[in-house]
């Protein structure tokens, strides 16, 4: 009772209590041993009807008090244990007041402690679920806080990325104005306006289907072809339908505008970027950002530091990994590879 309840926590002067009177009733098996050598067998049975007398008051007054604890088990533990008390009782009168029983009287007190024994065993189960469904729970917090906290990451990612792009954006739309390339301008504006809607559209949902990011995608990558003056080519290869995919809006525009930026920028001759969608099964998708620019290390050389490209990863990482367990994200240089072009692989692999 004491530990099914945590009585230590919830009432601690009584568990003091209950700890002294569980040796002082120990005191007293020895005693009865020991007084059945010296006494006869009527003097032991009056001792004995003084102690259980003592246990049932004791067990009562034990139950009135357990019973203010707020805990499933308490209820069970107080009838196993008020059986096994009566029983008892009921062991002792008919010793008491018979002999000429066809069996032992003690067979109500037997009984009586397999069916305590049996409610407790129940006790002891509804708080190992109750352990068991406490923990799962936390686990779920925990979940739900990494994920908040994840989201909470990309508003800031979003806050220090979207004005510098909006910047050189409208910077670029601004000298097509100047230069009176009016037919360009409206062409870049219509592409901007574009992609900005569907971001504030997709700003909100924690998931959006793989492809309306592939339309957002687009859009960015014909924004930034303007921007290098059609400098690099791109293509998509995927299958027909990617509607029932569901992955983070805004996933893949961090690792394309690094592949542009500090990849393809800086390379000189054919510019390539391409992105390749499979299905190794029907519980999995694949997607690929393959570019031929300097690669990893040189971009590292020229940029000083990857802080906030890691960042960007990083970030993205844990919101692809929050959706499910099994999701991974891996960044490659090709220039570990003999048999291919300098440049950058992001392979990011998501399970439904």
């Amino acid at each position: 009772m004491r530990e099914l309840l945590e009585t230590k926590r919830y009432i601690p002067t009584w568990d003091f209590v209950l700890n002294v009177t569980k040796w002082v009733f120990i005191s007293f098996i020895f005693l009865i041993g020991i007084l059945d050598v010296f006494v006869s067998p009527k003097e032991l049975f009056v001792f004995v009807t003084i102690v259980l007398i003592l246990m049932t008051v004791f067990a009562f007054v034990s139950y009135f008090v357990v019973y203010k604890i707020e805990a499933s088990q308490v209820k069970l533990l107080i009838v196993g244990s008020f059986i096994y008390v009566i029983m008892a009782n009921i062991s002792l009168y008919f010793s008491s007041v018979s002999n000429d029983l066809l069996y032992d009287s003690i067979i109500f007190m037997e009984i009586g402690a397999i069916l305590e024994i049996l409610i407790f065993a129940l006790a002891i189960g509804n708080k190992i679920k109750k352990i068991s469904d406490d923990k799962k729970e936390t686990q779920l917090r925990l979940m739900r806080s990494s994920l908040e906290a994840s989201e909470l990451k990309l508003i800031a990612l979003k806050t220090q990325m979207n004005p510098h792009f909006i910047f050189n954006v409208l910077n670029s739309i601004n000298n097509y104005i100047l230069k009176n390339d009016i037919e360009k301008a409206s062409d870049y504006l219509t592409k901007f306006s574009k992609l900005i809607r569907r971001v504030l559209k997709n700003s909100t949902e924690r998931t959006i289907s793989l492809s309306q990011e592939l339309e957002i995608v687009k859009s960015y990558i014909e924004l930034e072809k303007l921007r290098m003056k059609n400098d690099f080519s791109f293509y998509f290869e995927k299958p027909a339908d990617l509607s029932k995919i569901q992955i983070p809006p805004l996933c893949l525009q961090p690792f394309i505008e690094n592949a542009i930026w500090h990849g393809l920028h800086h390379k000189k001759g054919e510019k390539l970027l391409k992105i390749k969608i499979c299905q190794p099964d029907k519980h999995s998708v694949k997607i690929i950002i393959i570019d031929n620019g300097i690669g990893i290390k040189k971009a590292a050389e020229l940029r000083n530091t990857l802080d906030n490209c890691s960042f960007g990863s990083k970030v993205t990482r844990e919101r692809i990994v929050a959706m499910h367990p099994k999701n991974s994200l891996f960044i490659e240089n090709f220039e570990k590879e003999n048999t291919l072009d300098p440049g950058t692989k992001v392979t990011i692999h998501l399970h439904k």
